[in-house]
């Protein structure tokens, strides 16, 4: 019993020494739960985003809009231009949009018309009920008399994500994270560990072709992986293709170099830091993880705290993922994606900068 005792001593203290394992038995399913407690806990508020035009036009329009503001269902976007928030209801920036008129006629109803995405049936019909709702507040008031607000909807054939459209972008900009922190880091640490890194710096090669080459290689690598995943998705499950195809194919290239040099760098960044393959790996793990589901993914992040939602528009992978989106279903050109393409080489060059002040040639201890 003693010996067997001293084995199992023996064999808990290999588990604890081992990083990686305690990453896979305690932080991932611990980062679960908070993950998914922090998205969605016990709430079960939903909130839609309005585009208001005109909302100060008239005494009741500016009512009207600030009893939106005040209510918790909605998100109120201001705009003085009718076409650009029916351009954004077709791209899915927004749920609806409120046009009130300009002015009102002396003794007629104010005539609202409400804009709604057809092709999202339970958010139009959601979205329509709490406005006629708000409407009927000012009608009530004013004792069977004649009508203050008359509200009229009118539907709007939306661009909207089946679930494919939604997931195989946000596939695709995993698959190029994970390509570029994961498996750079793991291969970069190993190739110290085994002196290549150090046998390299003493031959007439420079070190910095050798990694340029490294990048050279993973960029193939992942426009063959892109393009070999967005294959399958059309010919198995129907990928939907927004736009033109040459502009797609343009925009959804120049989007999976970005997110590959972004991702490279942080790549190079944590193989720096890291000291053996086992903490490369758990330290990529620790990176590339969150990002999973906070960056949208699996689902929008509209719905969650706004706090969080702020976390997510800091990571790199909801760029990318947005970008490849955007530019895939949606076809929107590269001139409208610059935001997501700026955080993108923003990330890029930011990790270079971290992988050159803490490259190591030779092993670490430990």
């Amino acid at each position: 019993m003693k010996a067997f005792l001293s084995m199992v001593g023996a064999n808990l203290k290999m588990q604890v020494r081992n990083r990686t394992a305690l990453f896979w038995l305690l932080a991932f399913p611990a980062l679960f739960i908070l993950l998914f407690g922090f998205l969605f806990g016990r709430s079960s508020n939903f909130t839609v985003t309005v585009g208001v035009v005109n909302g100060n036009s008239t005494p009741i329009a500016a009512q009207m809009t600030k009893a939106m503001q005040k209510s918790s269902f909605f998100k109120v976007q201001r705009s003085g231009d009718r076409k650009a928030e029916l351009q954004k209801l077709e791209q899915g920036d927004v749920d609806a949009v409120l046009v009130f008129p300009p002015h009102a006629s002396p003794g007629q109803p104010l005539h609202v018309t409400s804009y709604v995405d057809r092709s999202r049936l339970s958010t139009a019909q959601a979205v329509s009920a709490a406005i006629q709702q708000i409407a009927d507040r000012f009608n009530r008031g004013v004792n069977r008399g004649p009508e203050l607000v008359s509200v009229i909807t009118r539907g709007v054939q939306g661009h909207h994500l089946s679930s494919i459209d939604y997931l195989v972008p946000g596939f695709v900009a995993m698959s190029i994270m994970q390509n570029g922190v994961i498996g750079l880091a793991a291969a970069f640490v190993a190739l110290r560990e085994r002196g290549v890194l150090r046998r390299i710096r003493v031959t007439p090669f420079p070190l910095m072709s050798f990694i340029g080459a490294r990048i050279v290689s993973n960029l193939l690598v992942v426009l063959f992986q892109v393009a070999i995943l967005l294959g399958m998705a059309r010919a198995l499950f129907d990928l939907r293709v927004g736009g033109d195809i040459a502009q797609v194919a343009v925009g959804v290239g120049v989007f999976s170099v970005l997110g590959a040099l972004a991702f490279l760098a942080i790549g190079f960044f944590v193989a720096g830091v890291s000291r053996k393959v086992e903490s490369a790996n758990t330290l990529g793990n620790l990176i590339t993880f969150p990002m999973l589901f906070l960056a949208g993914i699996f689902f929008p992040i509209t719905q969650a705290p706004e706090w969080l939602q702020t976390v997510a528009r800091i990571l790199p992978l909801y760029y990318l993922a947005d970008g490849l989106r955007r530019a895939m279903v949606y076809g929107t050109s590269l001139a409208h994606l610059w935001t997501d393409a700026a955080a993108l080489l923003a990330t890029a060059l930011m990790g270079l900068v971290l992988a050159v002040r803490f490259f190591r040639w030779e092993p670490g201890a430990g």
